[in-house]
């Protein structure tokens, strides 16, 4: 069900989600160590059921990422008896991150995992006791996840589960605030009155029109574009809890992007064989028109005090934008949006990161959502031989699973079934939505997969510590115990050596998830 109702997932994916859940029951029920004998004879099933080879593969990933984060928790408690550490820690996190993104052949392993967290805090949510290490989990791996995934709502709802688990006061101090009345100026509260969360949403509708109309009317602006995107958001109760955090801010009226409003346009090349970066520098000042446009008709918090020019002063990331805080009317009281102005290009910079910038500009740009190109620039900036080197090197490695799963092969479309026929489309949008992003992803694995290996450490006799170490790709058992005794302040005895259960020697080259034990040294 949370698949369906927050990923709008394709048949091949839930099939594999349905025998993988129920392996996870079985095997926690029996609390088996023979979990591998389970997952191979639920691989059997679906294969002898005819679902076919593809759920069968999603459903092999699926279990794999399901034994590391076994194997991340089992390392992770030894730290957590011996009161070394607070699991998972920021880094623990990320390197977990990365080692499942590493392992995922297919995406929807990893959003069938993410989705199991969230119906593990569905579950334990109304358990008494403390807050398990799940719900850091999911704010800190599955949660970032799921966002790189493109599922903003499946993330979304992680972190408001994690952070109602995890900080419950803090949780209902925002919901309480944003449910509280507005007070209009010199009247009394009244029942009839809408709550200040209420009031931000119609505001956001309102101005979305608004804008959307200015801009369809300008013909400056429809002249100069093929077209344009008008998207808001209200932040999210930990993200407003954040920004309060980190602004010093009393309460939520205080947050001057609590409401955000986002303009995306693709500018128009005046001749097919424009270059292309003629066509940037036309959008780039197309950007300030429609800021002027915007002041016009919102202005600015303070004066212009609230401006941010990130076109004319790039992030060091490469992120660029327009940003400013207006100011409008609504039933009487003034209220601070957030607008922000870029191009199609940009926001593909903004979501995807710098490598997507040159996919962006071969000229495979459609409708601001990126698409694959054979040759691209590196994962940074890049030359043209760096490029080519990792396009050789991608066409001889194994691939990730980038396709998005096309209605036509993920659901049985019949003419008499209109319901059919609408959740075809609808996965028809999600698939061009999650494309991009299904390629960024892509792209990540294979540069962590160039440069990276990561591993489970466990140190000490019978006061364990343990954490995941990221190693450069390469890396043998050698390599390991020096970044321990780095980490953890402690010599470690080269001489006994444990590799997934067995002695290691020094000069074995590790593998993604292998699992190295290392007493100290007396």
């Amino acid at each position: 069900t949370l698949l369906v109702e927050t990923m709008e997932m394709g048949f091949n994916a839930l099939v594999a989600a349905a025998f993988h859940f129920s392996n996870c029951v079985e095997n926690s029920e029996r609390q088996s160590v023979a979990s591998a004998e389970m997952d191979l004879l639920g691989q059997d099933k679906i294969s002898s059921l005819g679902f076919g080879e593809h759920s069968v593969a999603i459903l092999r990933d699926a279990d794999r990422l399901k034994k590391l984060e076994t194997l991340f928790g089992s390392v992770m408690e030894e730290s957590s008896k011996s009161k070394a550490r607070v699991a998972p820690d920021s880094i623990d996190a990320e390197n977990l991150r990365n080692l499942l993104l590493a392992e995922s052949n297919d995406w929807r392993a990893l959003a069938i995992r993410s989705a199991a967290c969230l119906y593990r805090l569905r579950s334990d949510s109304s358990a008494p006791g403390p807050p398990g290490d799940g719900a850091r989990e999911a704010l800190y791996v599955y949660a970032p996840l799921a966002s790189r995934l493109g599922m903003h709502r499946l993330k979304n709802e992680l972190e408001n589960a994690a952070f109602r688990t995890l900080y419950h006061r803090q949780y209902r101090k925002v919901t309480a605030l944003a449910k509280e009345v507005r007070k209009f100026d010199n009247t009394e509260e009244t029942e009839s009155q809408p709550s200040i969360g209420q009031s931000m949403n119609a505001i956001l509708e309102t101005v979305t029109s608004e804008v959307h109309e200015m801009l369809e009317n300008d013909p400056v602006f429809s002249n100069m574009t093929e077209s344009f995107k008008v998207s808001a958001r209200i932040k999210e109760p930990y993200s407003m809890w954040k920004k309060m955090l980190r602004k010093g801010s009393k309460h939520i009226l205080d947050v001057t992007d609590a409401i955000a409003l986002r303009i995306v346009f693709d500018g128009r090349k005046w001749t097919a064989s424009e270059d292309s970066s003629v066509t940037s520098a036309r959008e780039r000042a197309l950007c300030y028109y429609v800021r002027e446009m915007c002041v016009s008709r919102w202005a600015p918090l303070n004066g212009r005090t609230r401006f941010k020019d990130y076109i004319a002063n790039p992030k060091p990331n490469g992120y660029q934008s327009l940003h400013y805080t207006a100011k409008t009317k609504w039933q009487g009281q003034e209220w601070m949006i957030e607008i922000q102005i870029r191009s199609g290009e940009m926001h593909t910079v903004a979501e995807f990161g710098l490598a997507s910038h040159w996919d962006y500009k071969s000229g495979r740009k459609k409708s601001m959502v990126g698409t694959s190109s054979p040759i691209r620039s590196g994962f940074s900036s890049g030359s043209y031989l760096r490029a080519l080197q990792d396009w050789n090197w991608e066409q001889t490695s194994s691939s990730f699973s980038r396709d998005a799963s096309p209605a036509s092969s993920e659901v049985d479309i019949k003419d008499n079934d209109a319901r059919e026929c609408l959740r075809a489309h609808r996965i028809r949008e999600r698939t061009a939505r999650l494309a991009p992003y299904i390629e960024a992803l892509a792209e990540a694995r294979l540069d962590l997969a160039r440069k990276k290996v990561f591993v489970f450490l466990s140190v000490g006799d019978t006061r364990r510590e343990g954490n995941i170490l990221s190693l450069p790709a390469g890396a043998c058992v050698i390599d390991a115990i020096r970044e321990g005794e780095r980490q953890y302040g402690k010599q470690l005895c080269d001489t006994q050596v444990v590799c997934n259960g067995c002695s290691a020697a020094l000069t074995q080259r590790l593998q993604n998830g292998d699992v190295l034990t290392i007493p100290t040294c007396q």
